[in-house]
Order: structure tokens, then sequence, then C-alpha cells
């Protein structure tokens, strides 16, 4: 199945799927706990890292969130790994550190916030669409890469409705949500590898 990855790289790759695995489980709990505990909090009128600045979940959000920047590194290192062509990986390396960086820096530190924010998204996009695109030496990836297209065709066409609400979680979600659930697939491939 993983032609050309370095033998005694199992271990890593396993590993990496692994993460992938765990990575909406983290979020997803994340949000749910989260929410749950913010009884204000509506999908149209706030965004997700409202729950970053909240005296009850400001904690159990953000060090969620750099959970799962984490998970999505090790997980990028894996995919680097495996995948004929890795540029795609990079940017999606490059999306989980943004992604701990919104953990590290919530709305109250509003620049950076907002640039980790930024960067996490377009770099997510940009990833998830040049493996889509580029990705097509084995059926492994050939299947990851039109899972990736179809993720960031809804990432794209969910943005038009972006001035619909006044907030942006809705948003936010239908643009991310999607990735984790390719990453959760994918690290299920990963973890499958044969020596």
């Amino acid at each position: 199945m993983w032609r050309g990855y370095q033998r005694g790289s199992t271990g890593i790759i396993r590993i990496a799927g692994a993460c992938g695995i765990l990575l909406p489980f983290v979020v997803f709990v994340t949000l749910g706990v989260s929410i749950s505990l913010s009884p204000w909090f509506t999908w149209t009128e706030n965004a997700l890292s409202d729950l970053g600045i909240q005296q009850n979940t400001a904690l159990l959000f953000n060090n969620g969130i750099i959970l799962a920047g984490i998970l999505t590194f090790i997980f990028s290192i894996g995919l680097i790994k495996v995948l004929s062509k890795k540029t795609g990986a990079y940017f999606l390396m490059v999306s989980s550190v943004a992604l701990i960086g919104i953990g590290l820096f919530p709305e109250t530190i509003f620049t950076l916030h907002f640039l980790t924010s930024a960067t996490f998204f377009v770099f997510l996009a940009i990833g998830l669409l040049v493996i889509g695109l580029t990705v097509r030496k084995t059926p492994f990836e050939r299947r990851i890469g039109v899972l990736a297209l179809l993720f960031v065709v809804l990432a794209i066409v969910s943005s038009f409705f972006i001035f619909r609400f006044e907030g942006i979680a809705l948003i936010e979600a239908l643009c991310c949500f999607p990735a984790f659930i390719w990453c959760l697939i994918t690290g299920m491939k990963m973890t499958h590898v044969s020596v």
C-alpha cells in the first residue's frame, strides 16, 4: 500500500494515523462540552473562538484546540512519509501550527488570534486542495484525494454564506469539520499499513 516510504517508518505512520483518528473526537468533545456549558452560544451569532474567552469554557476550549493542533501536526508527519506528492501535507502541517496558535492566542489577543485563525483556515483549504489535485499514484492516494477535493468544495461553497449570519461559528464548522473527518478516514487507512 505504501510505496516509497522508508523501512522503519511503519511505526511513525501508525502513530500519525492514530492521531488522525483521535483528532475529530478531541475537537467534537471539546466543542460539545464547551457549548453545553455556554447557554448563550448560538451557531449563527457567535464564532467558535468565543468559547475560548468565557470563564467557564476558556481552559477546556483553548487546551482542546491546542491538543487538536498537536494531533494534526503529528498526523501531517505521517502524511509526509506516505504521500508521493508531499506539498499538501506541508500545508496541512502549517495549518496545524496555526491551530495551536488559536488556542494559545484567544480573541482577547485580537491581532494574533486573527492571524492564526486566518492562517489555519487558508492553509487547511490549500493543503486539502493540493492533496486532492496532486496525489494519484496509488489507490489509497486516489481515494483520499477525491475525498479531499470534495471537502474543499464543501468548505468553499459554505463560505459564500458567511455574510448571512451575524456570527461565523456555523461557517467555521462547515469549513473545518469535513477536514477533521477526512483526517479520521485517512488515519484509519494509515494505521493499517503493512510492513
